[in-house]
């Protein structure tokens, strides 16, 4: 049985996470006077198999109370602060259609939404299962199940979790990724740090260091004290 071969690398970054499709946010202007306004600011019409986008919310006067996002349709959305990113599936899902929703939580009726498609990878997609969980600091290792589409027996994966303050260093570790060289399918564990200074919300990647055209996956770790 051929294995598949894996670097290591630290991935810089912190992102939040999102275990269903919905989920209330506080942040937003909570001064001033007027009317409550929200919107999503960078919208798209169209976005690649296995890609992640950031959408950017942008909420006024809504007295402190933040807003909810919604998923409809196939992906992970993953928020943080005011901004929430969005996972597409590997494939283009049928139907073909992804809508975001962001709506102020004061009972305003303020909301924003996009709709857009997911257009086909032109190489291999990595996707990463469960793309959001929770672990304990000093807890046990969580696997996760790396699939692969289009995937290429000379291909060599790159991994890496994201590193934090709150971790003194990388949150956590990813051991040797198991599998069958383009078999398509393979699992890696991930260990969470010994401690944490206070919640906290990372990502986990992987990728392809020598196929240009892939598209890495991406899953999202709050880790608990």
């Amino acid at each position: 049985m051929q294995s598949a071969r894996i670097r290591s690398r630290t991935i810089l970054g912190v992102l939040g996470f999102l275990s269903a499709l919905s989920l209330t946010l506080a942040c937003g202007a909570a001064g001033g006077t007027g009317p409550t306004t929200l919107s999503i600011t960078n919208k798209i019409s169209t976005l690649g198999a296995g890609q992640h986008y950031e959408f950017e919310i942008a909420e006024d006067h809504d007295g402190g109370a933040g807003f909810t996002l919604h998923l409809s349709g196939a992906g992970t959305l993953a928020p943080t602060g005011t901004s929430a990113t969005y996972i597409a599936p590997s494939v283009p899902p049928t139907p073909n259609s992804v809508t975001v929703t962001a709506t102020a939580a004061n009972g305003s009726g303020a909301s924003d939404f996009d709709t857009f498609t997911i257009s086909a990878a032109p190489g291999a997609v990595i996707s990463i299962s469960p793309s959001t969980f929770t672990v304990t600091a000093g807890g046990p290792a969580v696997e996760l199940d790396i699939s692969v589409a289009q995937d290429d027996p000379a291909a060599t994966f790159f991994a890496g979790v994201s590193g934090s303050p709150d971790c003194n260093g990388p949150c956590g570790s990813l051991s040797a990724i198991s599998g069958t060289a383009g078999g398509g399918a393979y699992t890696v564990e991930y260990t969470p740090p010994a401690s944490v200074l206070e919640e906290t919300q990372q990502r986990v990647e992987v990728l392809f260091s020598n196929r240009p055209n892939s598209t890495p996956g991406l899953a999202f770790v709050t880790i608990e004290p």
